[in-house]
């Protein structure tokens, strides 16, 4: 019988079976990691886009083609006049768009205004297959950038699009929020995380900057979603539902996990779980039917392997966030115990330690 320890700063052992060991983390090693496309590029003008569409739309009124084909090739540039049509009837409904061939001439009533300081929820284009996109509104969070100008629509007040990209815009986020950070080094191949609470966590902070980026996206559930990856084990340990999860592979550096500032006050009983993957052992499954002693020899070697690959659950808990000079409350998960400052909660991805 094996155990599973989930470590919060205050480091605590729970003897869990075999079966909640398979349920708390499942190896990703083929993981697609989808991220926000823009929409175009190099446009200049509300009057600009507006024309490239009116051109598009007389070749094809459905609004299907690319706007440019060539640009999305080079910096992945790929929306159509429909992807603006999709979003501009969900960001901006008050401005009555009721078909694809009304959008040139609303383009063209857009103020062109210097964008506002705060961070924004802007679109993006999620790729959805082979050369396929899908315009999904709740995407990235980014402040604009200093020279950036918005364009707005002067009857609603709203914000559209943003000029560096040209992304429809969604809105600002209000809310105060709260970061985890952690790192991962190069042989880590998915990082996994589940929000364990006693109510549901819909809020404008939800999002994830992966290593390497500068924007934050929406947590993308299922990019390495498997069966065996619904945090059951950590359920039963910290005796909250799961609110949030999410799962992806990650690159070498610090990522950093953004929640509403509400997990983090005083009492809460929310608690964050974040696991982490190494190499690409699978589980092993046993051979169907009668096992030999060989095969179930060879199970067990596997099944310690995978073990080995795992990391134990870390989590993060209301005491572990402190106060920055920014005034956003953080916690960091440290690689390794010796990273971390004196005086820091003890939060580490744990290797093992459960079976000690």
């Amino acid at each position: 019988m094996k155990i599973k320890k989930i470590i919060g700063s205050w480091k605590f052992v729970i003897a869990l079976g075999i079966i909640a060991a398979i349920l708390v983390i499942f190896v990703c090693f083929a993981c697609a990691a989808p991220a926000g496309k823009p929409f175009l590029h190099g446009i200049s003008s509300p009057e600009e886009l507006a024309s490239k569409i009116e051109a598009s739309l007389a070749k094809n009124p459905k609004g299907t083609s690319m706007l440019d084909p060539v640009r999305c090739k080079r910096d992945g540039s790929c929306a159509t006049p429909s992807d603006y049509f999709e979003m501009f009837k969900v960001s901006d409904p008050a401005a009555n768009l009721t078909e694809i061939a009304n959008v040139p001439a609303f383009l063209r009533t857009l103020e062109v205004v210097p964008a506002p300081g705060g961070e924004y929820w802007i679109s993006c284009l999620k790729p959805s297959g082979k050369g396929t996109f899908k315009p999904t509104l709740h995407c990235l969070s980014r402040s604009f950038k200093s020279e950036e100008k918005v364009w707005v629509d002067p009857k609603t007040k709203r914000i559209v699009l943003a000029s560096d990209c040209t992304n429809p815009v969604e809105k600002p986020i209000k809310e105060r929020c709260v970061e985890i950070h952690f790192f991962t080094k190069a042989q880590d191949t998915a990082v996994r995380f589940a929000l364990l609470g006693p109510t549901d966590v819909s809020n404008e902070c939800i999002g994830v900057k992966r290593a390497g980026e500068t924007d934050f996206e929406s947590i993308w559930a299922k990019e390495c979603e498997n069966m065996h990856c619904d945090f059951s084990a950590d359920v039963a340990v910290v005796g909250q539902p799961v609110q949030l999860k999410g799962s992806y592979a990650p690159a070498p550096g610090e990522h950093v996990l953004r929640l509403p500032a509400f997990v983090a006050e005083k009492g809460s009983k929310f608690v964050t779980v974040l696991c982490l993957d190494r190499g690409k052992t699978v589980w092993p499954e046993l051979p169907k039917g009668e096992v030999s002693f060989a095969q179930a020899t060879e199970y067990g070697e596997k099944r310690e392997e995978w073990i080995a690959s795992h990391s134990d659950g870390i989590g993060v808990r209301w005491f572990d966030y402190l106060n920055t000079k920014s005034g956003i409350k953080k916690a960091t998960v440290w690689y390794t115990q010796g990273e971390i400052p004196k005086g820091m909660p003890q939060l580490y991805w744990p290797w093992g330690e459960w079976a000690r």
